[in-house]
């Protein structure tokens, strides 16, 4: 996936929302589940088995599948 080209083809209100999400205690709790190298292991490697893993503990968890759903409403 290009993550840049997806960032440009998103609205500015988009973005401030996506922002704002990263602020939120949903966010700050998800993000205690990994070390920075973990997501950028996954993200750089295209490891399709990591990126799963990052997504199945993400979800596993309240705070991530709330997170999960605000990013969907912002992204509408």
């Amino acid at each position: 996936m290009d993550v840049e080209r997806l960032a440009g083809a998103l609205s500015g209100a988009q973005r401030e929302k996506i922002a704002a999400l990263g602020r939120t205690d949903a966010a700050k709790a998800v993000e205690r589940l990994f070390t920075d190298a973990e997501l950028i292991d996954a993200a750089s490697g295209g490891d399709e088995a990591a990126i799963r893993d990052v997504l199945r503990r993400v979800l596993s968890t309240s705070e991530g599948r709330r997170l999960a759903e605000m990013l969907g409403e912002a992204m509408k």
